[in-house]
C-alpha cells in the first residue's frame, strides 16, 4: 500500500501530565537556555502564572466549586484546558479555584510526576521553545529555528532526559516535509539536542512515545493524514553513541492504531494504542511491536496505563476494568473491575500516583461543563467501588497533577 495514499488526519497533541515542585534541577552547560519566572505549584496556591501568561488566571464563571469529601487529596489536582486556545490552568482536587496558568502547544510529564516539559505556542517573530517547569524557575531547553515547528514530547523512564520531535516544510501528509526525532539529557554533560532519526519528503512525521534509558531504546510513531501510526520506530542508542533505527509497518490492517491513543507505561516497558476501526486495545513490549496482543473492542471509551503499574484501564458497560498485561493469557487481559459507572462515561485520567481514577460522565467539550467522578482505587478495586465523589468542571479537564 502506498504510504501517502492512506487517509490520515493530524494527531492532536494531548499529553498526560502530573506536576510537583522540582528542586535542584541542574542547567546544562549549553548556551541557549534561560531561566524565567514559573509557578511554584504548592497546595498553598502561591503561584500566579508562568512567564508566558500575565496575571493570575481567575476561575471561569461556568465552573462550580467541587464539594468537600474524604476522597479528595489536595496533594494532587488537575490541569484544565481553558476556553482561550492554548491556555491551561492548575486546580486542586477539592476546589476549582485556579492556582496558575501557562500557554502551551503540547506537554508531557516525567514518569515520577516531578517535572513538566512543554512547547510554547510561539507567535510572529517569537519562535517556539521547549521548556521545563520546576520549582521557582523555568528552564528553556530548545529554541526552534525559523521554519521549524514543535512536534511531540516524551520523557525518559528515569526522568533524566527527553525525546522530542520537530517538523518543517509542508503540512502533515504533504510530501515536501522534514521531521526529526531528537534527545535531550538534562545532565550538564549530557547530549543537548541530538538528532537520532530523520524523515524527509515522505509525508510522515515523528511523534515520540517513550525512552527506556535502562535498555537505551527510544520509541516513536510516524504519523500522517488520518491520525494513524503508519510506522512504529525504535532507535537503539549504542555505547559508541551510534543509533540503530528499526521501523515496523503498522498499516497492514485497516487504518491501524490511532496515534493520539498511543501511551507508554510509567517504566517505558510497554506501549498501548487503540485501533481506529475496531477499537481493539493493542499493547506490546517497547522494543517489539510485532509481539503485541489485543483486547477486542475494549478501547471504545478510552484506554490508559495506571501510573506505576502494568495495568491498562478501560471501560466496558457500567464498569471500569483494570487489566494487568503481565497476567494476560489466551483469553486476554486478566481484570478486576470497579462497578457502578454510567454506561456512557469515559476514562479521563488516573490520579498521578495511580490511587484513584477520574471518569468523565458528561460533555467532553472543553468550553462546556461536565460531570466527573473521582473513584479511589485500592489493592482490590471491587472492595472500594463505592468510594467516590462527583463534581463539575469544564470538559477540558485533561489530567491529574501533583503538588507535593
Amino acid at each position: 500500500m502506498n504510504r501517502n495514499g492512506i487517509l490520515w488526519l493530524a494527531a492532536a497533541a494531548v499529553a498526560v501530565i502530573a506536576i510537583v515542585i522540582v528542586i535542584g534541577l541542574r542547567s546544562p552547560e549549553q548556551t541557549g537556555r534561560t531561566a524565567s519566572p514559573s509557578p511554584s505549584l504548592t497546595a498553598s496556591a502561591r503561584a500566579t502564572a508562568t512567564a508566558s501568561a500575565s496575571g493570575t488566571s481567575s476561575t471561569p464563571a461556568t465552573a462550580s466549586t467541587a464539594p468537600g469529601g474524604a476522597i479528595y487529596d489536595d496533594g494532587f489536582g488537575f490541569i484544565v484546558f481553558e476556553q482561550q486556545a492554548g491556555k491551561a490552568s492548575f486546580r486542586r482536587e477539592s476546589s476549582n479555584a485556579r492556582l496558575s496558568s501557562f500557554d502551551q502547544q503540547g506537554f508531557a510529564v516525567s514518569p515520577d510526576g516531578f517535572s513538566i516539559a512543554y512547547w510554547t505556542p510561539g507567535s510572529g517573530p517569537s519562535p517556539q521553545q521547549l521548556r521545563i517547569i520546576g520549582g521557582a524557575s523555568e528552564l528553556t531547553l530548545i529554541t526552534l529555528a525559523s521554519g521549524q515547528r514543535a512536534g511531540g514530547i516524551a520523557w525518559s523512564s528515569d526522568g533524566a532526559a527527553i525525546a522530542y520531535s520537530t517538523d518543517s516544510g509542508g503540512s502533515i501528509g504533504g510530501a515536501a516535509n522534514s521531521s526529526t526525532l531528537n534527545i535531550y539529557e538534562l545532565a550538564a554533560n549530557g547530549r543537548h539536542g541530538t538528532t537520532i532519526a530523520t524523515e524527509t519528503n515522505t509525508g510522515w512525521f515523528y511523534r515520540p512515545i517513550a525512552w527506556d534509558r535502562s535498555a537505551n531504546i527510544v520509541a516513536a510513531g510516524l504519523t500522517g493524514e488520518g491520525g494513524g501510526m503508519g510506522f512504529y520506530v525504535t532507535v537503539r542508542i549504542d555505547p559508541d553513541n551510534s543509533f540503530n533505527v528499526q521501523r515496523t509497518d503498522t498499516k497492514s490492517s485497516g487504518l491501524g492504531v490511532l496515534m493520539q491513543s498511543v501511551r507508554a507505561s510509567s517504566d517505558a516497558k510497554f506501549v498501548l494504542g487503540v485501533d481506529f476501526g475496531s477499537s481493539d486495545i493493542r499493547w506490546w513490549p517497547l522494543a517489539d511491536y510485532a509481539a503485541g496482543k489485543t483486547q477486542s473492542g475494549a478501547g471504545k471509551r478510552g484506554a490508559l496505563w495506571r501510573p506505576g503499574t502494568h495495568e491498562i484501564g478501560f471501560m466496558s458497560g457500567e464498569q471500569l476494568w483494570l487489566g494487568d498485561v503481565d497476567k494476560a493469557g489466551a483469553l486476554g487481559l486478566c481484570c478486576t473491575a470497579v462497578s457502578g459507572v454510567p454506561a456512557t462515561s469515559s476514562l479521563r485520567t488516573f490520579r498521578a500516583d495511580g490511587s484513584a481514577a477520574l471518569i468523565a460522565v458528561g460533555s467532553t467539550g472543553s468550553a462546556e461543563l461536565a460531570d466527573f467522578t473521582l473513584i479511589r482505587l485500592g489493592g482490590d478495586p471491587k472492595a472500594t467501588s463505592g468510594d467516590r465523589v462527583t463534581f463539575k468542571e469544564l470538559g477540558g479537564l485533561a489530567t491529574s497533577v501533583r503538588f507535593r
